[in-house]
């Protein structure tokens, strides 16, 4: 299996599409819809339009919404036609994430490397330009660090290193694990830097 990231620029009539020029679109789960379509759930962040940017949606149906916060709302909303959305899930592959940009929707997908040929295939006959921005293997989060960056991080979080204001600080977790002061903030800096590039890859 593989992990995918790849851009797709969506008609109008899109759901996401036509949310997203007012507000910030996330598209959390998607499940067939009828004979070309999906049915969503979407998290919309939009200040406090939510209303009137649900109300946006022309074509599709929202079947129903609740409040998160007084600034973000989740909703489910079936859309008759989506082929991007529809290509993604007949080729069997998995929707991870997805947000609309300015230059169209970016998925992040799990799939098998024929899999994604196959979705490469179908956006390629319904006439669907799309951009492949990046593919590698699934990394588990916990491979990403060290050992001792692992168990630095764990204490540095179980004795409040990372809250406000702190409850400790780098010199207790030096003292801890019998290292300088300068070891254990390059560690520290080390196993923070690369969960935040982690996330920011996936976003």
């Amino acid at each position: 299996m593989i992990e995918a990231k790849l851009r797709v620029r969506l008609p109008r009539s899109c759901a996401m599409a036509q949310v997203s020029r007012k507000a910030e679109v996330r598209l959390l789960d998607a499940a067939p819809y009828r004979r070309e379509g999906v049915k969503s759930l979407l998290e919309i962040e939009c200040g406090r339009c939510s209303g009137e940017v649900v109300g946006e949606i022309k074509s599709g149906v929202v079947e129903g919404m609740s409040k998160i916060s007084s600034s973000k709302i989740r909703a489910s909303v079936a859309v008759p036609k989506c082929v991007p959305a529809r290509s993604i899930i007949e080729a069997g592959c998995f929707i991870k994430s997805a947000r609309h940009t300015e230059d169209g929707v970016e998925w992040i997908i799990t799939a098998r490397r024929s899999s994604l040929a196959k979705l490469a295939r179908l956006l390629e006959s319904q006439n669907y330009s799309f951009e492949l921005l990046r593919v590698g293997e699934i990394q588990d989060a916990a491979a990403l660090l060290t050992e001792r960056e692992r168990d630095v991080l764990e204490y540095a979080f179980a004795t409040g290193y990372f809250d406000i204001p702190k409850r400790a600080g780098v010199r207790e977790i030096a003292e801890h694990f019998g290292i300088s002061i300068s070891t254990a903030s390059d560690i520290l800096r080390r196993g923070v830097r690369k969960i935040v590039k982690k996330y920011l890859e996936e976003e």
